[in-house]
């Protein structure tokens, strides 16, 4: 079963206070809930330490990079907080009903390893903190060294939620895929069906567009913060590199190594936004492609199967999927340019702008 996967995922998270320990994990044990604070008390004090500690290398940024800087890293922490305290702590039974409303719509078949996927995004990930932890010992920093595994673990937290969502809409995907199907096979074989099976299947139909839309509103309430924070990390995070590869401002402290890390994650983030913009809105062309086969299989049916179809068209057009970023905005291919045309705007902003 596809599912197996988010229990890999699980017990990837658990060691990090990202995910329950596994899908069965309700009622967490009171050491399980202990470890949970206890990761998030660490990460509060390091941050702080971390916070402090950067100052010298604050002295050097331009007014627009520090805001940017503190804009970052502000986004950061508010994001492991819902993580480990909102969702961890707080909302831990939305887990679960996603799963069982994952498990409660048959999927296609798969078409993507996504156990490969995880395990080799988790090994491309493990090559860049052993890259970012080596450049920071290579300039004999090693109080740096070790506060710098703050930032790896933010952004770790980061690059493990864009993976996690990824996983989910591919999963959310092939069901509505299984859906299309479905009524690609009963129009096909209309002939051969009585009209008890067709009504039957119907409804079943409509169940599971009920149980994906319920689906659908968890994933928004789970993810929909990670996803907007990684935008707005993605962005900030972008901008600070191109300016200070346009300005060519002395890059001495940082050092190549730190360059290509910090572009190699830039490169993942977007890569991670571009491909959850696009599975998200492949979904939504995958409930219009349900609706035309729904169209297409009511012009072969009787009047008393239509009735049935009726109901069930009603059932889609008013239980359509909508992803939402924290309820700010929608997710569709139109985010994407909406996106990119305020970090151009912003990006020439920043060119223009010069320090007296």
């Amino acid at each position: 079963m596809d599912l197996e996967i988010i229990e890999a995922i699980f017990t990837v998270g658990k060691f990090t206070a990202l995910t329950p320990s596994s899908t069965k994990n309700h009622n967490p044990h009171w050491w399980q809930k202990l470890y949970e604070v206890s990761v998030f008390i660490i990460y509060v004090v390091s941050f702080v330490l971390t916070a402090f500690g950067n100052n010298s290398v604050r002295a050097t940024l331009t007014s627009i990079q520090f805001v940017l800087i503190i804009l970052y890293e502000l986004a950061q922490f508010i994001n492991i907080f819902y993580i480990l305290i909102v969702m961890m702590r707080v909302r831990r039974s939305l887990w679960f009903r996603l799963i069982e409303c994952l498990d409660g719509v048959e999927s296609g078949s798969p078409r993507i390893p996504l156990k490969l996927i995880f395990a080799m995004s988790q090994l491309i990930y493990c090559c860049l903190i052993t890259l970012r932890m080596y450049t920071g010992l290579q300039q004999a920093d090693f109080p740096r060294a070790i506060l710098g595994a703050v930032t790896c673990y933010q952004q770790y937290t980061q690059f493990f939620y864009v993976v996690f969502t990824l996983i989910l809409l591919v999963l959310l995907l092939s069901r509505y895929e299984h859906l299309r199907e479905t009524l690609w096979q009963v129009t096909k074989a209309r002939s051969q069906l009585h009209s008890e099976q067709i009504v039957d299947i119907v409804k079943k139909l409509k169940n599971s567009i009920f149980t994906l839309k319920e689906g659908v509103e968890i994933f928004n309430d789970i993810f929909g913060w990670p996803i907007l924070f990684t935008i707005v990390n993605g962005s900030s995070r972008s901008l600070i590199y191109l300016d200070v590869i346009i300005k060519k401002i002395d890059r001495s402290m940082v050092g190549n190594a730190s360059l290509f890390y910090d572009a190699c994650f830039i490169l993942i983030t977007w890569s991670g936004i571009l491909l959850t913009i696009l599975l998200c809105d492949s979904i939504l062309k995958k409930c219009d492609q349900i609706l035309d086969q729904t169209y297409t299989l009511e012009a072969v049916l009787t009047s008393h199967e239509n009735e049935e179809i009726q109901v069930f068209i009603d059932a889609v057009l008013h239980n359509r999927p909508e992803f939402k970023a924290a309820r700010f905005f929608s997710i569709d291919r139109s985010t994407l340019f909406s996106v990119l045309n305020s970090l151009t705007t912003f990006l020439l902003v920043m060119i223009q702008f010069k320090e007296k």
